[in-house]
């Protein structure tokens, strides 16, 4: 990186110099980048100085005692209210009265930014200097504003004023009054005009026009101390100190250190729930104001309450009821009645139990016992304090400070690093590689923490209660001092349960203090309450000060250390910084006091102090938005997994103290999870999940290198941990704590040269989609049924399920014997048939009229498209229009010529054993019915309804018309051989004549039958058709029926020769489309694995008989499904050994169906299957620049996760620098110095883990609240 890369490019620097002035002065464009006109700054220069030049002249009017005051600010006001509104008044009646029919002269020639200005009161110059506000109610709004500002500011600023300040300082009253006038007119110009560039933004767009009204505000809160000095004395002092730095505003606004209102509110509510009444940071703006108010409450009880014991009580039991987590409690609470309302809408009936669970035990018995307990205790000791020693009391105290000092080290025994993270923990085991170990040796740690757990979660808190009811027994009768007693009192009774280890911490240093300085008269005059209330501020601050102090110093270590990081502006701002220490110490003590952030400009050594903001940071809802892409699934399951291992960690304490704001990160593979704590209390804590791209970038590559060498240093020692090992990154932002184990998807990817490339491979995947075909049709035609046939009446048929079937209990029979068939047995299987059709008709005959015509049309449409050109010669009429029925205008019959089988008779005689009766099926029913139905009882049926017959057909075939009708055979089973090519349609749209009365449960789809492949051609391939297999399939499914076992019906079924051959000829059909008709010679090993990876993918070869399968999407998937098996049987048998029995086929196949999901990556079910807990996944993968294919296995299985804690201040900082360059400097060029690579402070990493659009997570949940309980 060096010296090379830019902190802003050329364009951004200009950008940036033109900004600044508006910065500094408010808003005024004085600085354009282009000639202008003067009277363009002239303009904006009387709007500047105008409430300035007018203020002048009411002073001076005031001074000579021609006005008074009074009168002089009620004048004054108005008429800058006035101002404000004539002013945009004129711009919106300008631009309003332009013409949309002028056309403005526009300069080729200029910048975008370029305007060409007519005239000094054009409507171009008007709309420059002048722009209209986006809500019109804000004009009235700003002007209102406006006038008590400036009346304000007028009486602010008076001479008479400033000299009773300064005693008569002629020259500190000169200054204050050019400077203080200078700032008024700063803060009053965003009013009249707009906001400027705020270096201090929160949000990245002002909707509502909030930001012009920031910089006055601030000026209304020094005028409201200005207000309460005249009236009470103890303000004076403060009052001349603010009026000094008031003339320090515009430096404060330039710089960004003072916040917009829409981040000082709920930093300003943040700090008052957490530091004056003991609470915690919200995930949320309405849990934060909800929380506030209902902890005011209880303060305000405790003030007006004159009883001692009442206090007290109250506020314990107060304390403990706002520590719990309310919010998510009330949050489930609500969702279970609604839910219960509306039955309906149930869906999540897991998390419905598991809220239960909390609501109805948590809620109702534990909390509201341990409610009762904990005012009944505060009540006891509180009315018997003046009965007990004094000794109790200081036995108490040293107790606490065991309990601290114990729970300390019972939580740094389970964390790798001890000491600050400096020293090796011996007793952490020393590998995470051994499984076996080192979950023993976790298990030994666990016992720990179970300890701790109770000493935490219930001793210390019983111990603090009792003490805090034996010392705070009294409140003073002043209401000043009464004021801040109460708020240590409310802080200290709720903090040992909202946060118990800072409390340990904090009561012991009060007692220390008391026993180290007994007799101390400061000490002496202050109550407890306070004590712990000045203490507890201390301590937060102190740890920020600490926090912020190795921020320095890192950042200015490695600025020079590492020579990446070297920049040409190092040595310059580092000999700055020794020079400026005691300036520097000073910022970064502001910062911790006002508890924002620390802000290194373009992350060089160089801080300013960042606004305050809530400790979440940003201000959208946590978890509103994320760059998902399809890796974001992968976190999507693992933020589940991690609610238990995260939810233990916090417990045991294995992970420290989870403060709010806290960042963790943890590591596994290639994925990075970063973990925001957002709030802390009473046995739980709120977290939200981000997760990081997988697709690294080589910065991001860098860091993700550093961060495992930290864990592998940390947690792996094969040889065991010598006695003194010290942690090898020391300044690293990231410390190691612990490990823990998740389920997970573990991500293996194989290269598949010399195996998809083998022409052994491609045959075996060719026999094995034969094969897969069987298995996906047969199993998804039974769901499919099972289905259908709740509507039909009462069918001699059972409805199957797709249940399979161990071997052990149902084997397939040796072989199947043709039977032949007698008249009776024809008559009553064709009876159960008819019936069949009957039952159902009624059913289907409504709805499906039109779509069973639209699927006659798409194949009568492939049938005729595939027709060979030969039978569309001159000497051939084969096609003619004939009308028919009885609208013989509005209906047409398409009469072709027929081609018949010239092969079937031909065929081996095992084949025409089982596809014969096929033949004869539908040959009987077509001479038996018929198909001359002129004046027969389909005349009583609407066209639309004989259209359901046509499309059944029942054996109906077409008519050549240029040939006698001496005969009515189906096309499919003639032998007469045309006398020109005509490719016919294997058409199975008749009634079957099953021989078994459970066949038509297992009968295809009628649009499926409609097959546009030439029978010759099929007839080449159902020799390939494996019966033996269809016959083992048939007994793994559950058909049993009403007085029949499986078994039985399974052994009906197999000696059905029609479905049989029905099944035999889409299978093969199907396996024609794919294999045969749309491959160059037919041979498809000689395409090679691009079309194994194409099909794969779902693109099949183009034939015309494609369009039968794509345009049935449900047919469509399942031929795709079946390849994908067929794939992944091939690769298995490849690896692990062919399948020689049907037994070993059947359990891969119950393996792919059950426990894996075989697809591509880019599919909508992949994803799905990664959330529904899927035990593997399978998918096929093509490098187009290096010509390979590859294979990608997800497996779900145990994998150990490192965990380690990140510097909260280090990533607030570069949080900080983000916002400020990125909304204010608009700097995002993609190779800036402050987006690179930093191994030690993971400054890409920390960029990306910010919420968008600066940072860019491809994954963020919404707060998760974990029970530690």
């Amino acid at each position: 990186m060096g010296s090379g890369v830019p902190l802003l490019n050329e364009y951004k620097e200009e950008f940036f110099w033109k900004r600044f002035p508006q910065t500094l002065l408010g808003g005024p464009k004085f600085k354009l980048g282009y000639d202008a006109p003067v009277y363009v700054y002239l303009n904006q220069l009387v709007i500047f100085l105008l409430p300035w030049v007018v203020g002048g002249i009411f002073t001076l009017l005031i001074e000579l005692g021609v006005m008074d005051f009074s009168v002089g600010c009620y004048v004054y006001g108005p008429l800058m209210a006035l101002f404000v509104m004539l002013t945009q008044a004129i711009s919106l009646f300008v631009q309003k009265k332009r013409s949309a029919n002028v056309i403005n002269p526009q300069n080729v020639l200029a910048e975008d930014d370029e305007i060409d200005f007519m005239s000094c009161c054009g409507v171009e110059t008007i709309e420059f200097v002048v722009p209209v506000k986006k809500f019109k109610i804000n004009i009235i709004l700003h002007a209102l504003v406006s006038g008590p500002m400036c009346a304000l500011g007028l009486w602010y600023l008076l001479p008479a004023t400033l000299n009773a300040l300064y005693n008569s300082n002629i020259g500190a009253t000169v200054i204050l009054y050019i400077l203080g006038w200078l700032t008024l007119c700063i803060a009053q110009y965003p009013l009249t005009v707009g906001a400027p560039p705020e270096p201090a933004s929160f949000r990245t767009l002002d909707t509502y026009e909030i930001l012009p009204l920031m910089r006055p505000f601030y000026v209304f809160v020094f005028v409201a101390f200005d207000l309460l000095a005249r009236h009470f004395t103890e303000f004076v002092t403060a009052n001349v100190y603010l009026h000094i730095l008031f003339i320090f505003l515009p430096l404060l606004w330039t710089l960004g250190v003072l916040p917009p209102l829409d981040a000082l509110f709920p930093w300003m509510f943040e700090r008052i729930l957490v530091d004056l009444l003991g609470g915690s940071p919200m995930a949320s703006d309405l849990r934060l104001i909800l929380m506030l108010l209902a902890s005011v409450s209880v303060y305000l009880a405790a003030y007006f309450i004159s009883n001692n014991l009442v206090t007290v009580t109250v506020l314990a039991t107060a304390g403990y009821l706002l520590s719990t987590d309310l919010g998510s409690l009330g949050s489930r609470l609500l969702e279970i009645c609604r839910k219960d309302n509306n039955p309906k809408t149930d869906f999540s009936i897991p998390n419905k139990k598991k809220s239960n669970f909390f609501i109805v035990w948590s809620f109702k018995e534990l909390h509201l016992i341990v409610t009762i307990l904990v005012g009944g205790i505060a009540a006891v000791i509180n009315y018997f304090s003046t009965q007990i020693s004094t000794d109790v009391s200081t036995i108490l105290g040293y107790v606490i400070i065991g309990l601290l000092v114990i729970q300390n080290m019972l939580g740094d025994i389970q964390s790798v690093y001890v000491f600050f993270g400096f020293w090796r923990n011996k007793l952490y085991p020393s590998s995470i590689q051994r499984s076996t170990i080192f979950q023993r040796g976790k298990g030994r740690l666990r016992i720990v923490g179970n300890i701790r757990r109770i000493l935490l979660d219930w001793v210390s808190p019983t111990v603090m209660l009792v003490y805090l009811s034996l010392r705070i027994t009294t409140f003073p009768a002043t209401s000043a001092t009464l004021a801040w007693t109460v708020f240590g009192a409310t802080r200290a009774f709720r903090w040992i349960w909202q946060s118990t280890p800072q409390a340990l911490l904090e009561i012991s240093i009060v007692h220390i203090l008391s026993i180290a300085f007994p007799s101390d008269a400061l000490l002496q005059s202050t109550d407890v309450a306070t004590e712990l209330l000045l203490v507890s501020l201390c301590r937060d601050r102190f740890a920020q000060f600490c926090n912020k102090i190795y921020f320095y110093i890192t950042v200015l270590f490695t600025s020079w250390n590492d020579k990446k990081q070297r920049h040409k502006t190092t040595a310059p701002t580092i000999l700055l910084s020794i020079l400026f220490f005691p300036v520097v110490i000073c910022v970064i003590t502001a910062a911790s006091v006002l508890s924002a952030p620390l802000l290194p400009i373009f992350t060089l050594p160089i801080f300013l102090i960042g606004f305050p903001r809530p400790l979440r940071f940003w201000p959208a809802a946590v978890g509103a938005s994320a760059n998902t892409n399809p890796d974001t699934v992968y976190y999507q399951q693992l933020a589940v997994q991690l609610a238990e291992p995260l939810r233990t960690a916090f417990a045991s304490g294995s992970l420290g103290d989870p403060v709010p704001g806290s960042h963790y990160l943890l590591r596994y593979q290639d994925r990075t999870v970063w973990i925001l704590v957002l709030e802390r209390g009473c046995r739980y804590v709120t977290i939200s999940v981000k997760g990081l791209e997988l697709q690294e970038t080589s910065c991001h590559t860098v860091e993700a290198a550093r961060i495992d060498d930290v864990f592998e240093t940390a947690f792996e020692h094969e040889n065991g941990v010598p006695c003194c090992t010290f942690n090898k990154y020391p300044l690293t932002v990231l410390t190691p704590y612990d490990a823990t184990v998740v389920k997970a998807y573990s991500d293996a990817r194989n290269v598949l040269t010399g195996i998809i490339d083998s022409p052994e491979s491609l045959a075996l995947v060719a026999s094995s989609f034969i094969k897969a075909l069987v298995w996906v049709m047969l199993h998804h035609n039974v769901k499919s049924k099972k289905d259908k046939l709740h509507n039909i009446g009462n069918s001699p048929v059972r409805p199957v399920s797709v249940r399979s079937k161990k071997m052990s209990s149902i084997r397939a029979p040796s072989g199947v014997k043709k039977r032949n068939q007698t008249a009776s047995a024809k008559k009553a299987s064709e009876h159960v048939t008819e019936v069949h059709i009957n039952q159902s008709w009624e059913s289907f005959r409504s709805d499906s009229i039109l779509s069973r015509k639209q699927s006659r049309a798409k194949s009568l449409h492939s049938s005729i498209a595939s027709i060979p050109d030969s039978i569309w010669s001159d000497d051939n009429e084969s096609l003619a229009l004939e009308p028919m029925g009885r609208n013989k205008q509005n209906k047409v019959n398409l009469v072709t010529g027929v081609t018949n089988r010239q092969n079937w008779s031909s065929k081996s005689k095992e084949d025409s054993a089982y596809f014969s009766p096929l033949k004869e099926t539908v040959h009987h029913k077509s001479v038996n019915q018929g198909f001359s139905i002129p004046g027969s009882v389909l005349d009583n049926y609407s066209d639309d309804e004989k259209g359901i017959f046509d499309d059944d057909l029942f054996g109906l075939p077409a008519v050549d018309i240029n040939k006698p009708a001496t005969s009515q055979q189906h096309p499919v089973f003639s032998k007469a051989q045309p006398k020109h090519g005509f490719k016919p349609v294997t058409n199975l749209a008749g009634s079957m004549q099953f021989s078994s009365p459970y066949s038509s449960t297992l009968s295809l789809p009628l649009k499926w039958r409609e097959i546009p492949i030439e029978q010759s051609k099929l007839d080449t391939l159902l020799s390939k058709f494996p019966k033996d297999w269809y016959q083992h399939v048939l007994t793994l499914l559950d058909l049993e029926a009403v007085g029949k076992s499986s078994a039985d019906v399974a052994s009906e079924l197999m000696t059905d020769e029609v479905l049989m051959g029905i099944y035999a000829q889409l299978v093969m059909a199907c396996y024609a489309v794919v294999n045969v008709l749309g491959i160059i010679g037919g041979d498809v090993v000689s395409m090679g694995p691009s079309h194994v990876y194409k099909v794969y993918t779902g693109d099949i070869p183009w034939s015309p008989a494609l369009d039968w399968l794509t345009d049935d999407e449900e047919l469509h998937q399942l031929v795709i499904k079946a390849y994908r098996y067929a794939f992944k049987l091939m690769l298995d048998q490849v690896l692990l050994g062919e399948a020689s029995s049907n037994e070993e086929l059947q359990e891969y196949f119950e393996e792919y169906e059950n426990d894996l999901y075989i697809g591509c990556e880019n599919d909508a079910g992949w994803g799905q299957a990664i959330r529904d807990g899927k035990t593997s996944l399978f998918s096929l993968m093509h490098d187009p620049i290096k010509g390979t294919y590859n294979s990608r296995v997800l497996t779900l299985q145990d994998t150990t996760l490192q965990i380690g804690k990140l510097n909260s201040e280090v990533v607030r900082g570069q949080w900080a620098n983000l916002s400020l360059e990125l909304l204010y400097f608009t700097n995002d060029d993609e190779e800036r110095y402050s987006i690179q690579a930093h191994p030690t402070i993971l400054r890409n990493m920390t960029v990306q883990a910010a919420d968008p659009p600066l940072g860019y997570p491809i994954y963020s949940s919404p707060p998760m609240s974990l029970p530690t309980l």
